[in-house]
């Protein structure tokens, strides 16, 4: 308990702390003011002044923000700095600031991965086949456990998941020809797969083609150059970036179930349980969460980065700002939006709670 708990904290520190980083560097480069940089929100429990910021801890531990001179509506006929107020500045100033936090954690993201690879290389099962099922496809073709599949309709396989990659990148029944190295022997295998109920990454039940057969508990680790491993890291970026917003299109669309959402409690479990498995497991958790944060931003909502840069764009089209009343309603549309999405994830959590941790 006490591990889940220092872990959680120490993950959403660093998620908060990098996104208001990027927003609060950003700010000071394009010199607009910076009045507070809080870790944590509601009432203040510990704070330090420096120059025009003050720095401090706030009481709720689930956020950060950072209060910049002139960004608020009501506070414009206050201004007596212009120069220095973010209400003040250019579109894409305003825009370079907004954007900065989702990209610091991208950023981060990349760093994470990249350490991981430099540590600890590549690592993946090879296509050695553990077991083979009774009476399936695999059998009846003649394969065997201990077999090294090393193509298949004429592409190379490196690991195991290549071949499950292979075998399922299209929909239906197709005949796969596997070429086998066994001992010295080099053999050629023609197999129809069989249609199998299966999930998806998401978590939804469909048919899959499958050969019937399971992976060896060899695991390979190869050595990655710090060099190398720069684009392997941004590959890791992008594929996950990928998989989170084919993840949200796919809660619109209702595919993925809304209960498959979770919110701090579920954050806290996996960062506990990463970290039992070890600093490398804790740290690709973080990356995954940090790219998380980074595409939940910007989305194009009100109170959300995303819905910020929206509004600057309208703001460029138009050629002068929405009215302070406009930007008032919208940004009270997007709280009820945040709030009511809060609400919804502590219930999933306490759900989950009280059924064991079971996602659907």
């Amino acid at each position: 308990m006490l591990l889940t708990l220092i872990a959680t904290i120490i993950v959403l520190g660093i998620l908060i702390f990098v996104h208001e980083l990027g927003h609060f560097l950003a700010a000071k480069r394009m010199g607009v003011r910076v009045e507070v940089f809080s870790l944590g929100f509601g009432p203040k429990l510990i704070g330090i002044i420096r120059g025009d910021t003050e720095y401090r801890v706030s009481f709720i531990p689930l956020g950060g923000y950072v209060k910049l001179y002139g960004e608020h509506p009501e506070t414009l006929p206050q201004i007596v700095d212009p120069e220095k107020a973010f209400a003040f500045k250019k579109v894409w100033q305003k825009a370079l600031i907004v954007v900065a936090g989702p990209l610091a954690n991208f950023f981060l993201a990349f760093l994470a991965f990249w350490f991981v690879f430099t540590l600890v290389g590549k690592t993946y099962v090879p296509p050695i086949v553990g077991e083979v099922l009774p009476n399936s496809p695999a059998e009846r073709a003649g394969i065997k456990k201990g077999d090294l599949i090393f193509e298949i309709n004429g592409k190379r396989l490196k690991s195991f998941e290549d071949l499950l990659l292979e075998t399922r990148r299209e929909e239906g029944l197709r005949e796969f020809e596997l070429k086998i190295k066994r001992g010295e022997e080099i053999l050629t295998f023609r197999v129809m797969p069989e249609l199998m109920e299966g999930t998806t990454i998401f978590g939804k039940k469909t048919k899959v083609p499958v050969l019937g057969i399971k992976s060896s508990p060899e695991i390979v680790h190869e050595k990655i150059n710090p060099l190398s491993a720069i684009s392997l890291a941004l590959k890791k970026v992008y594929d996950f970036t990928a998989l989170t917003l084919m993840a949200i299109y796919k809660l619109i669309t209702g595919e993925l179930p809304f209960s498959t959402l979770g919110g701090p409690i579920t954050i806290g479990k996996f960062a506990g349980e990463s970290a039992r498995l070890g600093i490398i497991a804790y740290i690709s958790f973080l990356a995954l969460l940090s790219i998380n944060l980074g595409v939940l931003n910007l989305l194009p909502l009100p109170m959300l980065d995303g819905g910020h840069l929206v509004i600057f764009g309208i703001e460029a089209l138009r050629g002068k700002p929405l009215s302070l009343r406009t930007q008032e309603i919208i940004f009270k549309i997007g709280l009820i939006l945040i709030v009511g999405l809060s609400i919804a994830v502590f219930y999933n959590d306490i759900l989950r709670l009280l059924t064991g941790w079971k996602l659907p």
